[in-house]
């Protein structure tokens, strides 16, 4: 008789898989960025504009969780590449807005596009019957993340 996992032993399982299948998703992208003269670092302010849209410097900053003087000298190396583009706030002249360039665009997309063929080659070699399950539970699953954190049960908040 097989022992079973508790909810606890499969959560940690479940992180596990997760993390793992995230860093060798994103290690394959970012395969990418070696033909071209930026850091992981850099990236991850491209991605934050790609994603969310234009930002001023202090959203940057909160967004990845460090000081505005070093994203400062990401967004300056990222102008000087051409990646991203600044100018003035319509709503607030005293702040800069930072956008993509259509070189940066052109460079985010070229790694997500990396990232499917990865996940495409490697789903044609998952021994199932229906690849489209992984579809359907990893969205269930984010699908019950998002109520969780941005709703009423939010996790480390009342329930």
């Amino acid at each position: 008789m097989g022992r079973e996992l508790s909810e606890l032993q499969i959560a940690e399982n479940v992180e596990h898989i997760l993390r793992a299948i995230s860093t060798r998703v994103r290690r394959e992208g970012r395969k990418v960025l070696r033909d071209f003269p930026i850091t992981p670092a850099q990236f991850d302010v491209l991605q934050i504009l790609y994603f969310r849209g234009e930002k001023r410097m202090s959203d940057i900053s909160d967004v990845l969780g460090i000081t505005k003087s070093t994203t400062t000298g990401l967004v300056r190396r990222l102008m000087d590449g051409d990646f991203i583009r600044k100018h003035r706030s319509v709503k607030d002249k005293r702040s800069y807005m930072i956008k993509l360039s259509p070189s940066g665009e052109v460079l985010v997309e070229s790694v997500i596009k990396r990232r499917v063929e990865f996940l495409h080659c490697v789903l044609k070699r998952v021994d199932s019957p229906k690849p489209q399950n992984y579809e359907k539970l990893l969205r269930e699953l984010l699908e019950a993340m998002q109520q969780d954190t941005d709703g009423p049960n939010k996790i480390g908040g009342r329930k």
